[in-house]
């Protein structure tokens, strides 16, 4: 009679890579009791359970049983049927996978902090798109940087300089002065007699006086008065009169009845005081009314992207024109030939002088470097100046030349 067979199994839940486990069945077969144990092991179903090591023990021997818990914890039940060398795959996530989930997070982290960080840097920024299209659009008039006297800002300083006027050749400003000449000898010739006139010099020359020509200067006004009432030097002496009235009313420090220049600039000129002498330096004050002037042709422009020189407005063309020729009339009245239309032409004609004056005076007030008017200087006794002479005495940051001016127009002389 055959030994009956005993039966030994262990079942066990081991758990693996997230959560998941599969429960194995050993087997222990031995036909009698002498005969060696056979060993078998079948693989259950996976399930997902706790992290959590669960054990049972079934024992069975003969017909009877006895079942052993030693789990720690209790397990899910096991399937009904099981499947010999169940080869399944862990449904898991794989090391490779977490690993790439890891990089990408990485990844995208960093592409959001680096659109965070552009659009954090724009907003910072000070120029908004219409500065920075204003100051494209004058990179074709870039200027170069200074080394002497270069601003601590050079950038901002290098931007507004796009908007102030270039100088003017000087070929050009010779042209403009020959032009004003020749109109006004035209203007005198045309309008004024060379008759005898029964004035006194005292009379003439107080209103030159007036009309702000000094009596300190190399031809003073009884000098001039003295010229005007012989007719043989009478027309020279109306031409340097008219001349230095005319541009002294667009000069800055010129002394005129009537100033032709923009009124807040005739303002501000009359509030700013004497130099302080020794306790002041003259210097300095030239370099800051140099700055002032080149700004404020800027601010009062019109148009300023145009970048020219200013222009008198209408009002002053008209109006104030008038009046300064009207002033000048006190003194010319007497020599003004022909009738009462005669004298309506000569008045038209004498403000479209001042006009013409005032225009280049502005062109003049525009531009970077400093100039003056030359009506004496190395003129001999025996001369007069009939049209003045200009001379640069700066440079476009306000310095005084060293040694000498540079003359740019020497002044029209013709001997008295």
């Amino acid at each position: 009679m055959a030994a009956e067979a005993t039966l030994s199994s262990t079942t066990v839940s081991t758990a693996f890579a997230s959560g998941t486990s599969y429960e194995a069945v050993d087997v222990y077969t031995r036909l009698s009791e002498q005969a060696p144990y056979v060993f078998s092991t079948e693989y259950w179903n996976a399930f997902t359970s706790p992290s959590s090591l669960t054990t049972s023990t079934t024992s069975t021997t003969g017909s009877s049983t006895t079942r052993t818990p030693t789990s720690i914890t209790s397990s899910p039940s096991l399937a009904s049927s099981t499947n010999a060398a169940h080869s399944d795959s862990n449904p898991g996530l794989s090391g490779g996978a977490i690993a790439g989930i890891a990089i990408g997070c990485t990844v995208a982290g960093l592409i959001v902090g680096a659109i965070a960080g552009f659009f954090l840097l724009r907003r910072q920024k000070p120029q908004g798109p219409k500065a920075r299209s204003q100051v494209n659009s004058y990179n074709s008039l870039e200027k170069p940087l200074r080394t002497a006297f270069s601003s601590p800002f050079p950038t901002e300083r290098l931007q507004l300089d796009h908007f102030l006027l270039d100088s003017s050749s000087d070929a050009d400003i010779s042209v403009e002065m020959r032009s004003l000449s020749q109109l006004l000898q035209q203007h005198v010739e045309n309008h004024y007699h060379l008759e005898p006139v029964s004035l006194g010099v005292d009379t003439l020359s107080t209103t030159l006086v007036h009309l702000g020509l000094d009596e300190n200067s190399p031809m003073s006004a009884s000098r001039l008065a003295s010229l005007v009432i012989d007719p043989n030097t009478r027309f020279k002496a109306i031409q340097h009169v008219i001349a230095r009235v005319a541009f002294a009313s667009v000069t800055i420090d010129g002394a005129s009845p009537v100033s032709l220049l923009p009124e807040p600039i005739s303002s501000f000129i009359s509030l700013i005081p004497a130099t302080e002498g020794h306790r002041e330096s003259a210097e300095a004050v030239d370099i800051a009314l140099t700055r002032w002037r080149q700004l404020s042709a800027l601010l009062i422009h019109p148009i300023r992207s145009d970048r020219t020189p200013l222009a008198p407005s209408e009002d002053i063309s008209t109006h104030q024109a008038e009046q300064l020729a009207m002033a000048l009339n006190t003194f010319l009245e007497p020599f003004v030939a022909g009738d009462r239309q005669d004298r309506y032409e000569q008045e038209n004609h004498l403000r479209e002088v001042i006009v013409e004056c005032a225009t280049f005076g502005y062109l003049l007030f525009s531009q970077p470097c400093e100039y003056r008017y030359r009506f004496e200087g190395g003129v001999r006794p025996n001369y007069i100046v009939v049209f003045p002479g200009l001379d640069r005495i700066s440079d476009e940051e306000g310095y005084r030349y060293p040694s000498a001016v540079q003359p740019v127009v020497t002044p029209t002389v013709e001997m008295i």
